[in-house]
């Protein structure tokens, strides 16, 4: 199968030999590990700011050639009906269809929480998803300018209730087609007499999908299972807890997104033939990360922080010192 669900985990069968946590482990307890969602991570934040920075560009550009090439005098004229048509299409996508993007991708970076993340406690053999109040109190523009904390809520799962999924979906743009995989997993109440299987209770998933592929998936599930089942550690041997501090200016931004910055060292000896190639294509790679790093350090600076509910901070007790690059 090319789309939907390719595989069920098991745990316990072995996935794959080379357990990973792909830089997803935001917080490790002596016996319960957090990872942060896709989002959340140092480098990813901007991302949203930048796709809204790519839309105003092309709404610019769509306007000005509209106005530049006179069609907007059709309406008066009505003798050229497909560039009167072109006008509305350019109206619509500028007016209606960019602002409500702009307002998804703007929530992701502006003001936004600095985590909500899933907590897997193996002492306690529970699974927690932690998420801002549903009731979106916290989501107004008025809480989100004030930047106070925000409260997380927490649903809790039993580890014996829940399934890992490698799922993929297929894209396709007309001309190429794509899958996006992901790990997910699905929550089921305990099976009564009468059902063939549990009550679906959610699913969600784990990871940032961005950077799952065919084979990432399983050593992602593989890093979770050993740790809930068979001891393994919070975070997989050669690995850091997190790859990058929490940028505080945006020359240090500079250095998360890419090797331009005071990082240039770290990115030189891990990931030496990408470095190679963006230096020789500097002149196009340093204003695309330039801008990368300012929308980072904006997200940076109005990300509000986030308290875990007290229910799961006395479960997981407190958090091991964070292992740093050198």
């Amino acid at each position: 199968g090319v789309n939907g669900v390719l595989e069920r985990f098991g745990k316990s069968k072995c996935a794959s030999d080379a357990p990973s946590a792909f830089n997803n482990v935001a917080t490790i307890f002596k016996d319960a590990i957090a990872l942060q969602q896709a989002g959340a991570s140092a480098q990813m934040r901007g991302i949203g700011l930048m796709c809204v920075a790519a839309c105003i560009v092309v709404e610019v550009w769509a306007l000005w050639m509209a106005i530049s090439s006179g069609i907007l005098s059709v309406f008066t004229s009505w003798q050229h009906p497909f560039l009167a048509l072109e006008v509305v299409v350019v109206a619509f996508l500028a007016f209606y269809v960019f602002p409500r993007w702009f307002m998804v991708f703007l929530r992701m970076d502006l003001f936004a929480p600095e985590d909500e993340p899933t907590v897997f406690d193996r002492k306690h053999r529970k699974v927690y998803r932690l998420f801002p109040p549903l009731d979106g109190s916290t989501d107004t523009w008025r809480q989100r300018l004030s930047l106070k904390p925000v409260v997380l809520q927490a649903v809790e799962y039993d580890w014996a209730c829940i399934t890992a999924e490698h799922r993929a979906t297929l894209a396709s743009t007309g001309q190429t087609v794509s899958r996006r995989h992901s790990l997910t997993l699905v929550v089921r109440d305990y099976r009564k007499p009468n059902e063939k299987e549990g009550r679906l209770l959610d699913e969600f998933d784990v990871g940032n999908s961005l950077g799952m592929g065919e084979n990432t998936v399983p050593m992602l599930w593989e890093h979770i299972r050993r740790f809930m089942e068979d001891g393994g550690p919070g975070v997989p041997h050669g690995e850091h807890l997190q790859i990058f501090e929490r940028p505080r200016s945006l020359w240090q931004s500079m250095g998360v997104v890419g090797p331009f910055g005071p990082k240039l060292g770290w990115w030189w000896k891990t990931n030496r033939f990408p470095t190679i190639l963006l230096m020789l294509l500097l002149p196009f790679t340093l204003p695309f990360f330039t801008l990368w790093a300012l929308c980072n350090w904006i997200s940076h600076m109005t990300m509000r922080k986030v308290i875990w509910p007290q229910e799961v901070l006395e479960r997981v007790g407190r958090p091991l010192p964070v292992q740093k690059l050198p």
